[in-house]
């Protein structure tokens, strides 16, 4: 039986906390994977597998979403690292916002904060989210999976059980709705090739090589 969402994270708030208690130093130098995707580019598949092989936490929208809900009533996701440890995550947080011109709400302000709190405990990916432009600066492999338009209708196709109007529709729509949030919240083009250190066609790439690639840039 899947784990539930909220099941996830406190398993993952209680590692962090581990840590804490274990009185670790958080590393100067951590290991981040941010993965940006075209919609049916498998992007999700490379995720799951890269951190099959090698134990990676995977943080997805729907994890992200939920620990930002979280955040609202109780402060115990971002308070699991030490307090020098936070005043450095307001302080990258505070200079993103400056660098960019932006005028961040209390969502945007959370999900930095979120975002630049997991890049400081290292060894995960972040599928989307944007978390390339916030964590752009940090030892972070920005990673942009992309395929072409036939390959990635056909493959939504299939994994949707939808004819080939609708699974066009669907990548439109999704691609749109990706680029639409990374332009509003971090005021970036998800699509500009030079926002990424790889760029990764699963047209010609298999998930296995493509994670292969990943697993090579990093080491």
């Amino acid at each position: 039986m899947s784990k539930s969402i909220h099941q996830i994270i406190n398993e993952q708030v209680k590692r962090w906390e581990m840590e804490k208690k274990e009185d670790r130093s958080i590393p100067e130098s951590v290991n981040i994977v941010t993965i940006s995707r075209e919609s049916g580019s498998r992007g999700y598949e490379v995720a799951k597998q890269f951190c099959r092989e090698t134990g990676f936490d995977l943080f997805h929208n729907k994890i992200l979403e939920a620990m930002v809900e979280a955040s609202k009533t109780s402060r115990v996701l971002l308070e699991t690292l030490d307090e020098r440890g936070m005043n450095i995550v307001d302080d990258i947080v505070s200079n993103f916002v400056n660098e960019h011109h932006l005028w961040p709400d209390d969502y945007s302000k959370l999900l930095f904060k979120i975002l630049t709190t997991i890049s400081k405990h290292g060894n995960a990916v972040i599928l989307g989210r944007g978390a390339n432009c916030v964590l752009h600066k940090q030892n972070v492999l920005r990673v942009r999976i992309v395929s072409p338009l036939t390959s990635r209708r056909d493959y939504i196709q299939k994994s949707l059980d939808l004819n080939i109007d609708d699974a066009q529709k669907h990548i439109v729509r999704t691609d749109a709705d990706r680029i639409a949030f990374v332009k509003r919240y971090f005021n970036s083009d998800a699509t500009d090739p030079s926002h990424y250190d790889l760029i990764l066609n699963t047209g010609t790439l298999s998930v296995e090589k493509a994670v292969q690639i990943i697993t090579c840039a990093i080491s």
